[in-house]
């Protein structure tokens, strides 16, 4: 039973809309989450920004226009989000059957759109001061990866790599991954030897039997509880937050579910965000 004296405070709710689903999160510099939700009916793609505290809505169903070059991400149903500095958030447009991505755009979703362009780039790195990109040729039927700098904040060239060098080796290894970089906790499946997990889990009388996610971080446990009805085979999943021993929040996620959702919670400083069903995004204060 919950102790709604310690009970944890809903921050803020975004719902994306009928049909959507929230497909891609990232967190700027500045204070903002971006997102991307899909819909698959009509196949697009939007974007909405909101400032992590507040809940306010910078922009939302933005469909990007790109003044700057006649290719433009609002063609493409398939794009990705890449990585972020300072307030602008960097993307790129998926090639159809090729796992390549293509061109990089620089937005800031507070309010001024498109900063920059380049798709005759592929985007490869964040290295902080400079973007590692690289210029796809061919030569006698092969593909050929010409690597450069480019600056972040304007998209210009800064530097010629060539082609894949000890230099351009040593660069990407020194990349980091995006989660540290931008300060976010992932959730994990739990296995049999996450003993760290499992432990916490077995504290707050949650079983190995139980399908579940989970983070341990601080003095909390959270988890995501995947149950599935014998009768029917369909799946409820539930969420459900501890301080210690003690249940601080929990709610419904998904009832009746063909297959269980994953990979749709986390943890960024004091605040936990998750997916309600496949269109709602919900932040909860860990304060």
């Amino acid at each position: 039973m919950m102790n709604t004296g310690d009970a944890l405070v809903v921050r803020w709710r975004y719902h994306a809309g009928p049909g959507a689903l929230v497909w891609q999160l990232m967190f700027t510099q500045g204070g903002t989450l971006v997102g991307q939700k899909r819909f698959a009916v009509s196949r697009r793609a939007l974007f909405f920004c909101i400032d992590t505290v507040t809940g306010h809505l910078f922009c939302d169903d933005y469909l990007f226009e790109d003044h700057h070059h006649p290719l433009s991400l609002a063609e493409g149903w398939f794009t990705v989000l890449e990585t972020t500095l300072g307030d602008l958030v960097y993307c790129s447009a998926c090639q159809p059957n090729s796992p390549e991505h293509q061109g990089i755009w620089a937005v800031d979703f507070r309010g001024s759109g498109v900063a920059w362009s380049r798709p005759d780039l592929v985007f490869v790195a964040n290295l902080e001061e400079d973007l590692l990109a690289c210029r796809i040729s061919s030569f006698a039927g092969f593909p050929e990866r010409h690597f450069l700098l480019i600056d972040p904040v304007t998209g210009a060239d800064t530097r010629l790599l060539g082609l894949d060098t000890l230099e351009v080796n040593a660069l990407r290894a020194e990349v980091v991954q995006e989660e540290v970089r931008q300060q976010v906790i992932l959730s994990e499946f739990v296995t049999e030897g996450m003993a760290r997990e499992r432990m916490a889990l077995q504290r707050v009388g949650i079983g190995a039997a139980t399908h579940s996610e989970c983070i341990v971080h601080e003095d909390f446990t959270v988890a995501i509880l995947h149950e599935q009805n014998r009768l029917s085979g369909l799946w409820d999943s539930s969420l459900k937050v501890w301080r210690g021993d003690c249940l601080v929040y929990a709610e419904a996620l998904d009832e009746g579910a063909e297959k269980p959702a994953l990979n749709t919670f986390l943890i960024r400083r004091s605040a936990l965000y998750f997916l309600k069903g496949r269109d709602e995004l919900v932040c909860v204060s860990l304060l």
